[in-house]
């Protein structure tokens, strides 16, 4: 790579998206490439990020050209970081990352949600993966780096997969292992200036055709303006059209018209609708998506008050289309309380973290079934919010973090000095006990020692242990420890928590919290707030 090149910053869900692409056989753009002897390049140049993690000895100068990556590095590194899992973070994470493929969603048709990234500090969702590894449900992508590797695992070492099955899986291998993308080389003689000014034009113009991009050119055959619908819904809804893509309208219509919210549906859906029921779908998708997003952000409906703090905005569809159904039947608090469970059991289940379009048609389903009167959904009947170790969720990526803020959200969150309602706007996420005199803790960090704080209280609390500030606190609740021990409750704090503060006992303290946080989860799953 040119020094010039930015660095790799693709995120999870852009390697995702590339892989799915490539196995569906969709076009990923083109590479532009110049060659160049490496002791006489053009520009100073540095290997692809993480070869040095995987082959530290190897160098540019065993070889008498090189190949310098003007336009493509992104899609080339994802693919190297892919097949090879060097030991490096992806964006927006702290944590390597390692990439799999569901096979039975492809065998069931559904290779748009086959393709899992999954963080190495997950282990809950890493341990299920290799299970699925185990029992021949998943590979590893790092298993397409090598023919014959695939080839010994396919015919020799895999048991479960029957002929049809085993066609079907090697199919995906060869589209993988023989997609072909358009390279356009340059020559050195074009000039360093030449060069600089392709790859800046390159980079200025490069955007990939997305599904709002096709969307809007078929639309526009019937005389429908969709950057201009689009448009409209962003000066109505500043904050919102910032936090979602386009296509979230789109697949909420897709649901309507009974087809599955991804690319192939929702493309037949558009060429299906005439431009009157298509415009009436749209203003009404907007509505209720608007809706959603009020329900998720107000203290009195998810308590996410800052868009930060929402677990997942695919969330917004199904609970877009819920809200609507409920609304239309005249639905009671019977029916308001089955969305409620369903949501906070997805949060806490991290049902969409991954194949979200998937998830969100049979949440859809199942969820409308059991408003009509039918079964709690099957996942959410079973599900065990004890089960959850909160422990080691640390940091603001994670649903299970942002969900457990928005508790602390619902259970008052009062300030630590006045007793009131806390200001949510002025609060800081922040340590109870403090980072600077328990950074030998390993959960530190962790949500459960975390809270929303007002700077005020802050300013008193600063570095003190627990012991320290907490009778700062009770004399401004007037010396009295049981109003004291409401505004701490406010916090998902308990009793025995609390004299652990008293105590300074950090261990104590967060096998307290631990319990009271899984009480509380079990307490929304069940519909009992």
């Amino acid at each position: 790579m040119p020094e010039f090149q930015r660095s790799f910053v693709w995120s999870r869900e852009n390697i995702e998206e590339l892989l799915v692409s490539i196995l569906q056989g969709y076009f990923i753009g083109t590479f532009l490439i110049l060659d160049t002897p490496p002791e006489r390049a053009l520009f100073p140049f540095r290997t692809v990020e993480g070869l040095e993690k995987i082959n530290s000895q190897k160098s540019p100068t065993d070889h008498p050209t090189i190949r310098l990556v003007l336009d493509g590095q992104q899609r080339l590194t994802s693919l190297f970081y892919v097949l090879y899992e060097p030991e490096i973070p992806l964006r927006n994470s702290q944590n390597p990352h390692q990439f799999f493929l569901r096979l039975d969603l492809i065998l069931d048709g559904n290779p748009d949600d086959a393709v899992y990234g999954v963080s190495l500090a997950d282990r809950r969702r890493l341990s299920e993966m290799e299970r699925m590894v185990e029992k021949g449900e998943a590979i590893r992508f790092s298993l397409f780096r090598d023919s014959s590797r695939f080839y010994r695992w396919l015919h020799q070492e895999q048991r479960t997969l029957g002929e049809n099955e085993r066609e079907i899986v090697e199919g995906f291998y060869q589209r993988f292992a023989s997609f072909l993308v358009p390279v356009v080389s340059i020559s050195p003689e074009a000039g360093k200036e030449n060069i600089v000014n392709i790859f800046e034009r390159i980079n200025r113009t490069g955007v990939s055709l997305s599904l709002f991009d096709l969307a809007a050119a078929r639309l526009y055959l019937k005389g429908i303006h969709l950057r201009d619908l689009w448009k409209a819904f962003d000066q109505e809804n500043k904050t919102l059209a910032r936090l979602i893509k386009p296509e979230f309208i789109l697949k909420v219509i897709s649901i309507w018209e009974n087809k599955e919210p991804r690319k192939s549906a929702l493309l037949d859906v558009i060429d299906e609708l005439d431009k009157e029921h298509f415009q009436e779908q749209w203003k009404l998708a907007c509505y209720w998506l608007s809706q959603a997003y009020q329900r998720v952000t107000s203290p009195q409906g998810y308590g996410a008050f800052n868009e930060r703090w929402i677990p997942y905005t695919t969330q917004l569809v199904p609970l877009a289309i819920f809200l609507r159904t409920v609304a239309e039947k005249h639905g009671g608090e019977e029916m308001y309380r089955k969305i409620d469970r369903w949501y906070w059991g997805s949060v806490f289940a991290q049902r969409y973290d991954q194949a979200v379009d998937t998830t969100t048609y049979r949440d859809v389903r199942a969820v409308s079934e059991w408003l009509d009167g039918g079964p709690c959904p099957t996942w959410l009947d079973s599900f065990q919010p004890h089960q959850i170790d909160l422990s080691e969720i640390e940091g603001q990526r994670s649903s299970i973090y942002r969900g457990a803020m928005c508790l602390i959200v619902k259970a008052g969150a009062k300030d630590f000095i006045n007793g009131q309602a806390a200001v949510l706007a002025e609060c800081q996420d922040d340590h109870i006990f403090p980072k600077a005199k328990y950074q030998h803790e390993p959960l530190v960090n962790s949500i459960l020692n975390r809270t929303l704080i007002s700077s005020t209280s802050n300013q008193i609390k600063s570095n003190k242990r627990p012991s320290e500030y907490l009778p700062l606190f009770l004399q401004k609740h007037g010396g009295d420890k049981e109003r004291l021990q409401g505004t701490l409750n406010s916090h998902l704090i308990p009793e025995e928590a609390q004299r652990a503060m008293e105590q300074d006992d950090f261990s104590a303290f967060i096998q307290a919290r631990q319990r009271a946080f899984q009480e509380e989860i079990a307490r929304r799953v069940r519909g009992e707030q």
